[in-house]
């Protein structure tokens, strides 16, 4: 199994602080990154291969998978739909007030 996701870059510059979102099969979770996409595109990537393959999440931390990437990882086994969305470029000075006004509107149960 492996992870596969759609990706749209809805008019998002990827080299700036931005907000995102994953679907996971119906299900959202809002994330921001202070340095671009990179983040999104890689890091949940590793986090979902790592669970599938009953990996820990890090040495000092075996069990930091959040609920997103349990979510990720059922979605694969499932062949659910998953889409990261790059949502918009925000302030860095305003990136964590951004979050959590866009988790909100949004609804994310996969935020915790």
């Amino acid at each position: 199994m492996d992870f596969q996701f759609e990706f749209d870059r809805n008019g998002v510059d990827g080299s700036r602080p931005l907000l995102y979102l994953w679907d996971v099969g119906g299900r959202l979770y809002i994330g921001k990154a202070s340095r671009g996409s990179q983040r999104p595109l890689k890091h949940y990537a590793r986090n979902v291969r790592r669970l599938l393959a009953g990996q820990p999440y890090r040495r000092g931390k075996p069990n930091g998978f959040r609920k997103v990437h349990l979510a990720m990882q059922a979605a694969v086994l499932q062949s659910q739909r998953i889409r990261l969305v790059l949502l918009k470029n925000v302030e860095l000075a305003r990136i964590n007030e951004e979050e959590l006004t866009a988790t909100k509107q949004y609804g994310c149960e996969l935020n915790e």
